[in-house]
């Protein structure tokens, strides 16, 4: 589970937007670019190109 202050400042890499947190799934969402941003061992990867869109 990732942080709340961590949660607040994270965005989109790509277009600096807001990111929907699924605790279920350890993922992050971008709607506006529709790219999922993987979480392991609570830290995410916010790397455009591993990315995963959807």
């Amino acid at each position: 589970m990732l942080n709340e202050k961590l949660l607040e400042i994270l965005a989109c890499p790509k277009c600096k937007g807001d990111l929907e947190y699924d605790k279920d799934n350890d993922k992050l969402t971008c709607h506006k670019c529709r790219l999922i941003y993987k979480i392991e061992n609570d830290i995410p990867i916010m790397l455009i190109d591993e990315a995963e869109s959807f």
